[in-house]
């Protein structure tokens, strides 16, 4: 047994986060890169160009884009099933009005994403409820999709081009343990690193009896099947499974959604056979300018490479900007403009702190139970 495992969890974490950059402050890990986004600043003549890369969505995906107005614009069929929820109506009287469309359990999540916070998987209509009743925002309930695997594919569409390329793949690996016969699931995390660092959150998401079940030896679980780096998910570069038959299913996809030329897909499939071929998979998410090739994250990778990659996409996003800018007519966003994006950005995260799984342990809401709801909380449809 390594020494390491004898160190209080808390010195255990410090040393995880400080040894592994894919865990690093993002001030920190993009401060390296910010002279070459200064050049980009400097050549295209504004601070705030990458709207223009993807005129078909608002800010071009930079940052506060509605995911609600996203779905909305996107042929029918795209995204799964989706409602949006105000926390500041009444919950019931929206849940009769779109709660027939789901089959539980689908994926709670803010109409404006920030890094994957704030979302859940909701079992039943008590813990929507409870989740409308924490929420700050208004927010999407999506019909979850339950094919076993999820990766993020990277596109880019160049200006003069017919068709697009597939510029990055990450294929998520998501929580999931080993039992032995002997140790509970709870200990099997504390002895990974990387779930060592989701084990507080995991507390609040799972419940005690799966913490503390001792899994037969050699059977594994999938704890959390949330494709979240931030949620302990594993990132593997699959770049090597780009080829002609998925650039051009994935090229397909995105020339169905007008205005988007840069940016990453996130998607639910069966096999990767099947999605090359355009079959058994599901969009669940589309992320503009804003996007990071997550491909990067693969602990395998060197920082240095993560920082080349960087580039090269800020680069290709530049190109696109510049093309739509001059050939098209798409503004660049004003300076004041974009600084009063950021700040309202930096005034949304506080809100989404909410959130937090972490936050509910303290949340002693008295929930209203939903009486007229004819609905079975086992996951069946919505019958009222």
């Amino acid at each position: 047994m390594p020494l390491s495992r004898y160190l209080p969890v808390s010195i255990r974490i410090f040393f995880i986060k400080a040894f592994n950059w894919e865990y690093w402050n993002s001030t920190l890990f993009y401060l390296p890169v910010l002279p070459y986004l200064a050049y980009l600043f400097v050549r295209s003549k504004s601070c705030f160009f990458f709207n223009a890369a993807n005129p078909g969505i608002k800010n071009g995906g930079f940052i506060m884009e509605s995911k609600w107005e996203m779905y909305q614009d996107a042929p029918e069929g795209f995204f799964p099933f989706t409602a949006i929820m105000k926390p500041a109506e009444n919950f019931v009287d929206q849940f009769k009005k779109t709660g027939s469309g789901f089959q539980f359990p689908v994926i709670a999540k803010p109409a404006i994403g920030s890094k994957g916070q704030g979302v859940a998987v909701i079992k039943d209509v008590y813990a929507l409820q409870q989740y409308h009743h924490t929420c700050s925002v208004d927010y999407l309930v999506q019909q979850k999709i339950d094919y076993p695997m999820e990766a993020g594919i990277f596109y880019v569409c160049l200006p003069g081009e017919a068709k697009g390329i597939i510029t990055g793949i990450v294929e998520k690996e998501f929580i999931q343990v080993t039992g032995n016969g002997q140790d509970s699931i709870e200990t099997l995390l504390l002895q990974n690193p990387r779930y060592l660092l989701q084990v507080k959150s995991l507390r609040q998401i799972l419940l005690p009896e799966i913490m503390n079940e001792v899994l037969p030896n050699g059977d594994r679980k999938i704890l959390l099947d949330i494709g979240n780096h931030a949620r302990g998910a594993y990132f593997i570069n699959a770049s090597h499974r780009i080829n002609d038959l998925l650039t051009a299913t994935i090229n397909n996809v995105c020339t169905k959604f007008p205005g988007f030329y840069y940016g990453r897909l996130d998607i639910r499939f069966n096999s990767w056979e099947q999605l090359s071929h355009g079959n058994e998979f599901a969009v669940i998410e589309l992320n503009g300018s804003g996007s990071e090739p997550t491909h990067i994250y693969d602990p395998a990778n060197s920082i240095t490479h993560a920082w080349q990659e960087i580039c090269r996409h800020w680069h290709l996003m530049y190109v696109i900007s510049r093309h739509n800018h001059k050939k098209k007519g798409i503004a660049y966003l004003s300076f004041k403009k974009g600084i009063q994006l950021l700040q309202s950005h930096v005034n949304y995260n506080k809100k989404l702190q909410l959130l937090a799984k972490d936050a509910y342990e303290d949340r002693q809401e008295s929930i209203t139970m939903i009486h007229d709801l004819k609905l079975n909380t086992t996951g069946q449809k919505y019958a009222g």
